[in-house]
Formats: C-alpha cells, sequence, structure tokens
C-alpha cells in the first residue's frame, strides 16, 4: 500500500479527555482494594497518564461524576504523608469503559514497518505484530495524527517505558528449588495471592509436614512476582541466630542501596531488636517487598522475638508482605504468634494437604493404574507428594529411610505402581 493512498483513505481516530480518563482508570483498576492508594488514581497521576494539565483534571473529574462513571475519595498514598483526592470507577463507569476498550481495538490504523512497507490492520494486533504489551491506552497514545503507527518510534517509546519501569531485586540467602511442576495447587497459589494483593494480612503462614510442598508451593508462587516486587529469600536452619538472619536481610537492603542497617550492625556489639526494627520499618516504607523464610521448624527464643517483630512491621506497613513456609510439628514454645492474632486477620494461615487419588496418578504418570491399587497407595501415602516421588523413582531405601516404612511396605508400594487397570 502506498502513502499516497493511505492519505485519501485513512481513518481519524481520536479520544476526548474524558474518553482518556475512564481507560487510565480501568487500568488501575485493582488499586480499589488497596488501604493506600497509588499516585496513579491521583489527580497529578491522571494528568500524567493521559497527558494533560493538572489543573484540567478536576473539571474533567466532575463531569464524569456527574455522569456516575466515577466516585471521590480523600486517602492516604503510597510513599506518601499527606492523604490526598484519588478517584476510582463505579459499576457504570467500569462498563464505559470497557466497551470504550473493545472499540479502540476494533479501529483500523496503518503500521510503518522498518523496511518502509505500510498495512492496514486492527489496533488490537499491534502489540502482536511487534511483539509488545503496550496497553490500548498507550497505543492510542502512541498513534500520530495520520494514524500510521512508526514501528521504528513505537519500539523506541517500548524502550524508553521500560526505562521507566522500577527494577526489583529478588536476594537469597539459601537454596531454593523451583519446582519442576506443581500438582493440584492451583486453588493454594490463587489464595496466597489474593492474600498478597489485599492488604489484610501482613503475615503469611504455609504449614504442613515435612515434604508435602510447602517450599515448592512458595517458590512458585513468588515467581510471578520477580517484576514486582523486591523479595528476599532465607532458607532457615535450627543454629541460626537472630544476627545470622538480619546480617541477611541487611545484605538485601543493601542491593536496595538502603546501607542504615548494614551501618548500624557494624556500629553496634551488641543487638539491639527494638532499635533493628525501627530502621528496617523506615527502610522499607513505602517499597513493595516480600520478605519469605522458608523451613520454618525449632528456632531459639530470640528468633521467634525477630519474627514477632517482621511480623508487627508487616501489619504497619501495607507494601510488605512476610511469608514463612512452617512445619506443622512445630512445638508451641518455638511459635511467634497465638490463635488470637490470626482471629484478628493479622496473620494468615494456609495448611497444605495431600494429593488426591487423581493427583498421585498425574504425579506417578500412571494414567492407566488399577483404581484398587490407587487406592491403596493413596490410603498407605495420604497422598505425601515427597513419598509419591519416592514411589515414581523406585527409591525403596529412601522409602524406609525417610518415611518410615518396611521393607515389605516399601516393596507393595512399588508393586501396587506398576498395576494396570485390566
Amino acid at each position: 500500500m502506498s502513502a499516497h493512498r493511505h492519505e485519501n483513505t485513512k481513518p481519524k481516530h481520536r479520544l476526548t479527555v474524558n474518553e482518556k480518563i475512564l481507560l487510565h482508570l480501568l487500568e488501575n483498576l485493582k488499586s480499589k482494594n488497596k488501604r493506600e492508594a497509588p499516585f496513579e488514581i491521583t489527580q497529578k497521576g491522571i494528568a500524567d497518564g493521559v497527558n494533560i494539565r493538572w489543573n484540567h483534571v478536576p473539571r474533567a473529574m466532575a463531569q464524569l461524576k456527574k455522569m456516575g462513571y466515577v466516585s471521590e475519595e480523600m486517602t492516604h498514598i503510597e510513599s506518601k504523608t499527606r492523604r490526598q483526592k484519588v478517584y476510582y470507577l463505579t459499576d457504570e463507569g467500569i462498563i464505559s469503559a470497557k466497551n470504550l476498550r473493545e472499540k479502540i481495538l476494533g479501529w483500523d490504523v496503518y503500521l510503518r514497518r522498518e523496511d518502509g512497507q505500510v498495512s492496514k490492520l486492527k489496533l488490537s494486533k499491534v502489540n502482536s505484530q511487534l511483539k509488545t504489551n503496550f496497553s490500548p491506552l498507550l497505543l492510542y497514545m502512541s498513534l500520530p495524527d495520520d494514524d500510521i503507527i512508526d514501528e521504528k518510534v513505537i519500539l523506541h517509546d517500548v524502550k524508553k517505558e521500560m526505562a521507566k519501569k522500577p527494577s526489583f531485586v529478588f536476594y537469597t540467602s539459601g537454596e531454593i528449588s523451583w519446582p519442576e511442576r506443581l500438582i493440584e495447587r492451583e486453588t493454594e497459589i490463587k489464595t496466597l495471592s489474593n492474600w498478597i494483593e489485599q492488604n489484610e494480612y501482613g503475615t503469611i503462614l504455609i504449614y504442613g509436614s515435612v515434604g508435602i510442598g510447602k517450599s515448592a508451593l512458595m517458590a512458585e508462587m513468588l515467581k510471578s512476582y520477580k517484576d514486582k516486587k523486591n523479595i528476599f529469600w532465607y532458607q532457615l536452619s535450627e543454629n541460626d541466630s537472630q544476627r545470622d538472619i538480619i546480617s541477611g536481610i541487611s545484605e538485601f537492603l543493601t542491593r536496595l542501596k538502603i546501607t542504615d542497617l548494614s551501618a548500624s550492625l557494624k556500629d553496634d556489639d551488641t543487638l539491639d531488636l527494638f532499635k533493628v526494627m525501627r530502621i528496617m520499618g523506615n527502610s522499607l516504607r513505602g517499597k513493595d517487598t516480600i520478605l519469605a523464610f522458608d523451613n520454618y521448624f525449632m528456632v531459639s527464643e530470640e528468633v521467634a522475638d525477630l519474627f514477632s517483630g517482621l511480623s508487627d512491621l508487616a501489619q504497619k506497613n501495607v507494601a510488605l508482605k512476610v511469608i514463612i513456609s512452617a512445619r506443622d510439628t512445630t512445638p508451641f514454645y518455638c511459635r511467634f504468634y497465638d490463635k488470637n492474632e490470626v482471629k484478628k486477620r493479622k496473620i494468615a494461615e494456609l495448611l497444605i494437604k495431600g494429593l488426591s487419588m487423581e493427583g498421585i496418578k498425574q504425579m506417578l504418570d500412571a494414567p492407566n493404574i488399577d483404581s484398587d491399587a490407587l487406592k491403596k497407595i493413596h490410603l498407605m501415602t495420604r497422598g505425601h507428594p515427597l513419598t509419591i516421588e519416592l514411589i515414581k523413582k523406585g527409591d525403596v531405601n529412601s522409602l524406609k529411610s525417610i518415611k518410615g516404612f518396611s521393607r515389605q511396605e516399601a516393596s507393595l508400594l512399588l508393586y501396587l505402581k506398576g498395576v494396570k487397570a485390566t
């Protein structure tokens, strides 16, 4: 298609300021469930998002409020001390914004490739053609007056947008065993993600027996947050002292270019937990962060005190989440919270259970296993993933030494695995 022909046939696509604001608020819809609102839904954030003057926003919002599309609140803003006006879409506003989004994604536009060729396509196809991930509003904002999207220009804009995005730190102290696959953990992943996204719980405890899959579940869940939050992973051992764990957090903060805790640890021979908590609280305020601790079990009283302090920090700081995997056999004297804190919704608990018979079949890669044999395996193992994995490998010695089966029981499990339906 020639450029001349395009000039005579090109469509003209334009949005009003109010329409752009509706799309901008739709992109920030999840913020309504947060205790502290993001900057993007303040008047200044909206002005930046739709590229208009700040003083034009109040008039536009008044119009949208009158139409019943937005509501207005005064609330705290992330990383700010003063409350500000923020705006949310009403149910009617959400419907209108979604209809508008579908409308503009169906627009015909023109794409000029780097070789000079110009082709006609829907706006919804631009991302797939260029392997980009622009929002519909950002695609529209990149649309020139002649409706020809230039590949060189828009890819340059992608790089600029990527440069604006914050880079997050993923720091590990100890080994993470990333799972090759998780079976029957979709519900648990969804529950954990909901708890992280909402502000109700600051501390989340994943507990269950050894080998039930707590660490794998936590690792898989954190994988989806590597580009959204700063993450600290610490592998706990029974010999860890309070200073060991705090030193690990100090290294993590140093990666975030925050050295207050590191300096304090160097200056003080004795450890003042109250002072450490105050420094951590100031350092992590307003920073989207997950502190993850794996294998909480037999810990000293001072380590339990540290976790109690971290739980208090997470309750006060909505940007901070503390996630812990713990054995269900953790002694009561090693626990850092009581049931009242669970009832008050300060701490969330997620019990990890064994696999169903269908899950066992999947893990064994035995789709044709006899149903009675499968029932016996389920009865003997209670769907314990580590046990099922040992059966799959045919590891009699580990079934005896790790899981406590007799040789006869271990041999029976291996036999049952191979029994096929008739």
